[in-house]
């Protein structure tokens, strides 16, 4: 694989791989009188040069000009297996300009890979977005990143209403200097090798085009949930929340008897199959927690009754993981087929549930290393173990339902819609920290492999209104999975409209496709570009997380990577207007609270400021 050119009508199309990736590139020329038109011919045959990296081809080409202008203007385009240069050889002071459109794979995302100017800034996108912050494009499909790079000026831009990507470079030189006006690097497998993930699967969103957005019961009602107290969350959200895009009633821990498919009576007289009728029957997708690998009690009769089934350390002891569960082995033909097989297809083909947690997954593999030479087949990996019998799963519950890995397991990629990326929050405000570190550690991945879960969102008190307000933001302006877990039927009315305003999650992805401290501190500064074929504008949320952050935050439009121009400014919460960005704005922020900005070009037609419905301002309306 390498970089390859041909000219076309006096323009460069660039090709990797075969593929055409940079089409109808042209130059133009400028003083402070005209602009020069060129057109690109060969000056001589291409040749190959050895380097270390591989063989490079050089070709030599001629500018000329379509009118006036100079005619002794040299470019040499380098071509080598990963990396295309455009450098010129003026011989006066000239400035130029290059245009050309970028294609790149099936889905590009326009991003950046790695901290750079302004890195504290997290950057996201809900359409296709621009920002001049960002300097490359991403596939997922393939893997392979594009990255632009030049000694002067770039910019990569979106088209919002076809999404075409454009590339746009300029410099000023002269001769003495052989400046390159644009380069571009071919990075491939970037997230299987880059980011280490040798199970990377790219996500297909076709079944679930958006993340779930709905409500689980575990952080207000724990093993205590019932169906009593599931008919009278359904009834509340169908009213209140249905409309705004719930869509998901998820139950927990607590409803197993002797395994996932007997339960106890005294919470669930009428059974799994009864509850998941009446949640559809309202509307909702009916959702359940599992532990897949474990026995349903730790108890459980089957450990007398079937003693082969169970996973067992070296000293021949039965293997006891989350919450003291009793683990199964997951390499043994029965476990296969009348465990997993069949706890899932009841579940999903005839009881109708739509939507699966399993928890405790984070460190399968370690445990499968420690039981594996007492496996029934001890030829397996312990991620071929593991991934094994979410296999299973994935085919017995089908594409269509919704199953949620929890928590941090890498080794699921290709199997879960979505993945939990941290561990347990809670209704006290410095339990909010998880979520922050799962936010700011992992949303990389976000739509990439999976959708990414940084556990629930709970807005009750004793969180203050601010504090609930900042968790709720960051929730609504990442697009990352949306469960609540507070009982809403007694929240305050100020406490149920957060939930409104960021209902249901929206197709937001990353920009910045790195991983940021996990410790903190955590960055104050998110930047939700949205854009549409009737506008483009930013969301930007500016949040003082604890006592510690900075108490001033202070925007522009360099940092925003917005171009140079008028913008006013909405306060969303607030519903007020704030006036122009002008030459930057600090804003004041208390710990725990946040301000939420929607930024939009002044332009001379009527303009929309703001909305009272959904926090993206707009979007989803």
């Amino acid at each position: 694989m390498s970089w390859k050119i041909k000219l076309n009508n006096g323009r460069i199309d660039a090709f990797y791989d075969d593929q055409l990736v940079l089409e109808g590139v042209e130059l133009r020329g400028y003083d402070q009188k005209d602009e020069i038109k060129f057109l690109l011919a060969p000056y001589g045959k291409p040749y190959p040069v050895a380097t270390p990296a591989g063989e490079q081809i050089v070709y030599i080409l001629k500018l000329v000009p379509q009118n006036t202008g100079p005619t002794d203007i040299i470019m040499e385009i380098f071509c080598g297996p990963l990396r295309l240069a455009l450098r010129l050889y003026p011989r006066k002071p000239l400035g130029f300009k290059l245009s050309g459109m970028v294609h790149w794979g099936w889905e590009p995302y326009l991003c950046r890979i790695e901290p750079g100017q302004f890195k504290d800034v997290v950057q996201a996108a809900l359409g296709p977005a621009n920002s001049l912050l960002c300097d490359c494009l991403f596939d997922k499909w393939t893997d392979r990143v594009l990255r632009f790079n030049a000694d002067d000026i770039f910019q990569i831009k979106a088209n919002p209403s076809t999404g075409d990507f454009w590339v746009e470079a300029q410099l000023f030189t002269q001769f003495g200097s052989i400046p390159e006006i644009l380069a571009v690097e071919v990075i491939n497998h970037f997230v299987t090798e880059h980011r280490s993930m040798p199970h990377y699967v790219p996500y297909d969103r076709t079944h679930h085009p958006l993340p779930p957005s709905g409500w689980e019961s575990w952080y207000c009602y724990g093993r205590q949930t019932s169906e009593e107290i599931l008919i009278r969350i359904t009834d509340w959200l169908a009213k209140h929340l249905k409309p705004f895009g719930c869509e998901v009633v998820q139950w927990d821990d607590g409803y197993q008897d002797e395994n996932w498919l007997e339960w106890r009576r005294d919470l669930f007289p009428h059974g799994g199959k009864w509850i998941a009728d009446y949640i559809h029957s309202k509307g909702f997708k009916p959702g359940i927690w599992v532990l897949p690998q474990s026995l349903g009690k730790i108890d459980s009769k089957l450990l007398e009754t079937k003693p082969d089934w169970l996973l067992r350390k070296p000293d021949g002891e039965v293997f006891r993981g989350f919450a003291n569960y009793p683990y199964v082995d997951p390499t043994h033909p029965e476990v296969k087929k009348e465990w997993f097989q069949k706890i899932f297809h009841t579940m999903a083909r005839e009881w109708g549930i739509d939507f699966f947690k399993i928890d405790g997954e984070g460190e399968m593999q370690q445990w499968y290393a420690l039981c594996r030479d007492q496996l029934y087949d001890p030829s397996l990996t312990p991620d071929e173990a593991y991934r094994g019998w979410l296999k299973i799963i994935r085919e017995a519950i089908g594409q269509e339902r919704t199953l949620l890995i929890c928590a941090t397991q890498w080794r699921a990629m290709g199997f879960g819609d979505c993945c939990r990326t941290g561990t347990d929050v809670g209704e006290q405000w410095p339990a909010v920290e998880p979520a922050l570190r799962a936010t700011f550690s992992n949303y990389w991945m976000h739509t990439i492999a999976w959708y990414c879960d940084p556990d629930v969102l709970i807005v009750r008190p004793p969180l203050t209104l601010e504090q609930a307000r900042s968790w709720a933001s960051l929730l609504g302006l990442s697009g990352q999975v949306l469960l609540n877990s507070d009982p809403v039927h007694e929240l305050p009315e100020e406490r149920v409209e957060l939930l409104r305003r960021i209902f249901p999650a929206q197709d937001i992805r990353p920009m910045d496709l790195w991983s940021h401290p996990p410790h903190g501190p955590y960055p104050q500064i998110w930047d939700l570009k949205v854009a549409t074929n009737w506008g483009q504008w930013d969301i930007v949320g500016l949040f003082r997380w604890f006592e510690e952050n900075a108490a001033e935050v202070k925007i522009t439009t360099e940092l925003l990577g917005l171009p140079t121009g008028r913008y006013v400014l909405y306060d969303v919460w607030e519903k007020s207007y704030l006036g122009e960005l002008g030459n930057g704005r600090t804003f004041q922020i208390d710990p725990g609270a946040c301000r939420v900005l929607c930024i939009r070009a002044l332009t001379h037609v009527p303009l929309l400021l703001g909305t009272n419905r959904h926090i993206t301002q707009g979007y989803p309306d």
